[in-house]
């Protein structure tokens, strides 16, 4: 279909009237680039990256804990509780982030439609989402990482081999085929099971993926090594030339070609072995001890350096042997995971150390999109780096912040106590109650007001009214958040500026100040809409209904993918609970019991979601057993389902519990209700 003159005037009128336009448009106003020379994958819900570049909301921060001495005007790293995808958007924007991340590092769901569990057998996460919804949604994220990375900038991405090759296929459309690297194979513990079976149908899988790019062909890095000390010592077989009896160990080395009596002493040859060095005589025609040569090898064959013996049997020269390889793109000397204490796909820190020290340097920014337990952030500190992390889940910023105040110097956490250098938790998308708004200042509320809303600031008069900026070429005013938004306001407006006017113009009002329910006051054929605050975005402008990072209420359904849209305020739920406790017949402990008579979530929304329970909106409860008044460490949680099988009651061994102990219930809409109690405050029974 082509642009004719009918549906040039058709597409006039829908303009004039600001009508929508329909989206058999799209293709005629932005065509389609020819792409039929190139490799791509094609799904019916892909769109164009200019689209979503453009349609992408994007949600301003707003700090909600500062953890260290956070200076105003320096850098600080970053923990941002949100859809990624929206708070990318917002990243976009500052000149502090975008073309400045040196390093990028995701570690998504893969997408394997199976479950996860714990140490404790219990399911921790699911991977559900599948087939080109998954693509789609993991798409849209690489084309807002591309834009975000600096020009000499690299990026990683970590799979299994279930999506890995779709999405080897998206990563050459966004980052270009050209500046493709490597496709890294890195090691991950497997417990094989096919032994009892006769016949299998596939075989075991031992190793992941990470496919690195660079955003331009011309990016160098250092070469990779790693230490020898990290490859796994092996048995006497693999290291002293195929015999393992004790008493062969020393005679490997420097034996004399005629009466075998000169050796290396033992302590040297400890050290030999300690090092991982190997020794292969070789004799010349007659036989001299001046001709008698040691080759030091690595335990991998790998030729190091040469020594030549006198005729004492001492070495001429020495030049100890390299403590490190330069590796391929084959990683077996490590894993990519590590035992977890919460995430079973928890990625091990020697893997993050490894990418991190090879593709960055110290005071680079390393970003993580999907931080989980948090190990990029974690060795991002211990070398020096500074770093981004951003997550849906409140359980995975409370496990991260848990990991930021255990840190320890070495890799593994181990050696002395690492401080971690001052960071910021940021909510994108969600925001504390209206009280924010009607607190802060009138220039940085207007500035929030019209980052929510993507408008583009702009100073003007209409009829000497001032303007503050503008929304799809359309007049916008930022409202007082001290007053009262009336019918009577819209009135004088119009009266004001409504001749001047094309089709609408937008007010933005925090929804708390606004005296009327409908989204715009239409008069003299001019649509006055108003942006509430936090208005769950308009169907007239963005054709989408406002959905929220929806909080797991099970253990199956942790790190789920969410695409978020839009924005809200959060408003803690109802809780009512009662608190005592009681020594079980046959049991030494005593048990602090919580036991939650109602929770209802606070919706203060246009369409709220409905619950047939009330306690169905429980997520999980967290606890921390010794608050000490900074910030949550989280202990202990317990998920909806496994609250309600137990009646609706939770049970706390009354040991290792501090003086004061910090209750968090959580809503599926990701709001919280802290409660501080004391040991004295559980009533005994």
């Amino acid at each position: 279909m082509e642009m004719d003159e009918k549906l040039r005037r058709n597409l006039i009128e829908l303009i004039r009237n600001g009508e929508s336009v329909p989206i058999s448009y799209k293709n005629l106003l932005f065509p389609i680039e020819d792409k039929s020379q190139e490799i791509e994958l094609v799904y019916g819900s892909k769109e164009r990256k200019e689209d979503i570049l453009a349609d992408t909301m994007s949600v301003p921060f707003q700090a909600v804990k500062k953890f260290g001495k956070v200076t105003e005007g320096e850098w600080h790293n970053k923990l941002i509780f949100g859809d990624n995808l929206q708070a990318l958007k917002f990243m976009l924007k500052d000149p502090e982030i975008k073309g400045k991340v040196k390093l990028i590092y995701i570690d998504p769901p893969f997408a394997t439609e199976e479950e996860f569990r714990g140490r404790r057998g219990e399911t921790v996460y699911s991977d559900k989402i599948a087939g080109s919804e998954f693509l789609e949604f993991l798409r849209k994220r690489l084309i807002l990482l591309e834009e975000i990375l600096a020009d000499e900038g690299c990026f990683c991405v970590h799979m299994d081999y279930r999506k890995g090759h779709y999405i080897k296929i998206l990563l050459d459309e966004v980052f270009e085929e050209h500046n493709f690297r490597n496709e890294i194979v890195v090691k991950r513990g497997t417990k094989s099971v096919q032994a009892q079976f006769e016949t299998i149908d596939s075989l075991a899988s031992g190793h992941d993926m990470i496919f690195l790019y660079s955003k331009q062909s011309s990016t160098r890095f250092e070469k990779l090594t790693a230490k020898l000390e990290e490859i796994k010592k092996g048995t006497w077989n693999n290291h002293w030339r195929g015999t393992d009896r004790p008493t062969m160990r020393y005679e490997l080395f420097g034996i004399t070609p005629t009466s075998g009596q000169w050796r290396w002493s033992k302590e040297r040859t400890e050290r030999a072995i300690k090092n991982y060095e190997q020794y292969v005589s070789k004799y010349s025609k007659e036989k001299k001890i001046d001709e008698y040569y040691l080759e030091v090898l690595s335990n991998t064959g790998e030729k190091l350096d040469f020594v030549r013996l006198s005729s004492t049997g001492k070495p001429e020269h020495y030049v100890p042997p390299k403590d490190y390889k330069i590796l391929s793109d084959v990683w077996f000397d490590i894993s990519a995971y590590e035992r977890p204490s919460i995430f079973p796909t928890q990625k091990s820190e020697a893997l993050l150390e490894r990418l991190i020290n090879g593709l960055s340097n110290e005071n680079d920014i390393i970003l993580d999109a999907f931080a989980g337990s948090g190990t990029t952030g974690a060795v991002a500190e211990k070398l020096d780096r500074r770093w981004i992390m951003i997550d849906s889940s409140k359980f995975a910023i409370y496990t991260v912040i848990r990991r930021m105040f255990s840190l320890r110097e070495r890799i593994g956490n181990k050696g002395k106590r690492l401080q971690p250098k001052p960071f910021v938790l940021y909510n994108a998308g969600l925001y504390e109650d209206h009280s924010f708004i009607l607190g802060i200042g009138s220039k940085q509320y207007k500035k929030f007001a019209m980052e929510l809303f993507q408008v583009e600031p702009k100073d003007f008069e209409i009829n000497g009214l001032n303007m503050d900026g503008m929304l799809f070429d359309c007049p916008v005013k930022v409202f007082s958040q001290k007053h009262f938004l009336t019918e009577e306001y819209i009135d004088s407006l119009h009266n004001i500026v409504g001749e001047y006017l094309r089709a609408r113009m937008f007010i933005i009002a925090p929804a708390s100040r606004v005296y009327f329910l409908q989204d715009y006051i239409e008069k003299g054929g001019i649509r006055y809409y108003i942006l509430r605050i936090p208005y769950s975005i308009i169907d007239e402008l963005h054709k989408q209904r406002f959905t929220r990072p929806i909080q797991p209420a099970s253990s199956r359904e942790v790190n789920q993918l969410i695409d978020a849209v839009g924005f809200d305020f959060i408003h803690p739920p109802y809780v009512r609970a009662k608190y005592h406790r009681e020594r079980p017949k046959d049991e030494l402990i005593d048990q602090l019991i919580i036991e939650i008579e109602d929770f209802k979530a606070v919706q203060r929304s246009k369409d709220p979601i409905k619950f047939e329970n009330s306690k169905d909106a429980l997520s999980m409860v967290m606890f921390d057993r010794s608050y000490n008044g900074k910030y949550f460490n989280l202990t202990d949680y317990f998920f909806n389902d496994q609250i309600e099988k137990q009646n609706w009651r939770i049970r706390i061994p009354a040991t290792k519990i501090g003086n004061k102990l910090m209750i968090a219930y959580l809503d599926v809409l990701g709001n919280e209700a802290i409660e501080v109690k004391s040991i004295e405050d559980f009533r005994v029974e």
